[in-house]
């Protein structure tokens, strides 16, 4: 429409225009140029015309457009006091719904009731400020809340999780008692059963409580929703994660079933969440396992020797014996044990062990070092090394070999630390210290008062190190100074 007329418009415009050069051209020979009578009418028409015609053009495109060039009256759909969209048509809300109750009811197999209030509020709006009906349906399907019969699952008498039907209720807590017999064999199980009173019941609840089933397994397995996890990195261990987190390292092993503590890799992901699940699978099963038969201990007495020294002159060896059993373990944790037969397959070996009757020294500094590991090889000396500095003396011996005290006093650590591995402190008082690192095992805890002498812990090769040696260092006021310098002198 718009098209014909504007060509219309142009066509009048030409011919008109024409006429008028022509009689110019033709005024032009017989007299000074100047509009005639004739003339002015055509300009008057022809401009008139063109008015009357932009006149036709806008009435029609109003007619047809209005409500893209002005604000109509329109309906504001509101709920839980947010506005949804515009739409002309009221009943169309009404029909929406009608619609969108039928499609919910047929998924979820039983009859609904939409909670939410849906209020109508008189507005204006353009044309492209209007909801469709699909736009409408998909607006009200993505924002409904709607009640149903639902299934709750309560432990000892409180709700854990809703799902849609009995039957999947059923199926999570299968699910759940899989999960703790997953790695038993079948045909030893006996009895599966739950600690805990678990009900079944069917309550109203909205559509926004219902739960995945997969999800809410996890969640009564592990007792919470919350996500806590850590990627290893070179030189983690479990002990040191878990000294780190302020965990011990049971709840660290506990809480990552799957992973072997010896064996992380840098990248690997741990859980740091220590899982207490809701319910407590017990089960009870028969068994026919190896089990060691405890040995005893021989001590001989010697007067060269403290009374709290030991040496183990024969070690004991664990007998072992077959038995067959009744056990009853809660979510893999043996609770009970019924032995019903035991067959002793070989006898255990008595261990014979060396212990002394002098009462110990005074556990003070004495003011005199002694060496830490006697016969041990100097493999790497204080000062100087590969581009840096090395802090103390390495002393090379069989990994498991004891380590001294150097001196008497009180142990001001003992655990591990970075890259010093397994490691312990010992303040001699008059502002001197040492260091003991590397060591496989600790014996000796923080706090503990020891004498010169006193086995405190094993060669071994923890924390950064090259192979089995005790890396000792001297301390005086905190600074380092060369353990070569002070072993076998008096120091203070």
């Amino acid at each position: 429409m718009k098209n014909r007329i504007l060509s219309l418009v142009n066509n009048l415009k030409k011919k008109k225009t024409c006429d008028i050069f022509k009689q110019l051209e033709e005024k032009k020979v017989r007299q000074p140029l100047k509009f005639t009578k004739q003339a002015k009418g055509a300009l008057v028409l022809l401009l008139s015309t063109t008015l009357i015609l932009i006149g036709i053009y806008t009435s029609n495109y109003l007619k047809t457009h209005e409500n893209n060039v002005f604000s109509t009256d329109s309906f504001t759909i509101i709920s839980e006091g947010k506005e949804l969209c515009k739409i002309r048509d009221p009943e169309l809300l009404d029909l929406a719904l009608e619609n969108l109750n039928k499609e919910l009811e047929r998924k979820a197999d039983h009859e609904i009731t939409i909670e939410n209030k849906f209020e109508i509020v008189e507005s204006k709006a353009k044309d492209n400020e209007i909801a469709s009906e699909r736009e409408l349906y998909d607006l009200l399907k993505n924002n409904v809340a709607y009640s149903i019969m639902a299934y709750s699952i309560n432990i000892d008498g409180k709700r854990v999780g809703l799902v849609n039907s009995r039957k999947e209720a059923e199926s999570v807590i299968e699910e759940v008692k899989d999960y703790f017999t997953k790695d038993y064999d079948s045909e030893s199980l006996l009895e599966v059963t739950t600690v805990e009173d678990i009900v079944i019941e069917q309550v109203k609840a909205r559509n926004l409580e219902i739960q995945d089933k997969e999800s809410l397994v996890n969640y009564i397995i592990k007792g919470t929703d919350e996500e806590q996890t850590y990627i290893v990195e070179k030189g983690d261990t479990y002990w040191t994660i878990a000294e780190y987190f302020k965990m011990s390292l049971d709840d660290l092993i506990t809480a990552n079933p799957n992973s072997d503590p010896e064996r992380i890799q840098i990248g690997d992901e741990l859980n740091l969440i220590v899982p207490k699940p809701f319910i407590n699978v017990q089960v009870k099963r028969t068994v026919i396992q190896e089990e060691k038969v405890p040995y005893e201990t021989e001590y001989a007495y010697v007067s060269y020797m403290y009374n709290d020294e030991e040496v183990i002159t024969k070690r004991g060896e664990y007998g072992i014996s077959e038995i067959e059993a009744i056990v009853t373990e809660q979510n893999g944790i043996q609770v009970e044990k019924e032995v019903l037969t035991e067959k002793v397959i070989t006898e255990p070996v008595t261990q014979l062990v060396t212990t002394g009757t002098q009462d110990p020294p005074p556990k003070k500094g004495t003011g005199y070092f002694i060496n830490p590991l006697p016969g041990s090889i100097i493999s790497s000396r204080f000062g100087s090394r590969s581009g840096g500095f090395h802090l103390g003396q390495d002393m090379a011996k069989a990994s498991g070999s004891a380590i001294k005290a150097a001196d008497g006093g009180t142990v001001t650590f003992a655990g591990w630390s970075g890259s010093y591995g397994y490691m312990v402190d010992i303040d001699h008082g008059g502002g001197f210290t040492t260091r003991y690192a590397h060591c496989r095992e600790l014996y000796v805890s923080a706090g503990e008062k020891v004498y010169q002498g006193k086995v405190i812990a094993a060669v071994g090769s923890t924390g950064v190190s090259s192979g089995p040696h005790l890396h000792f260092e001297v301390r005086k006021y905190g600074s380092v100074v060369n353990p070569a310098a002070y072993i076998g002198i008096q120091y203070r």
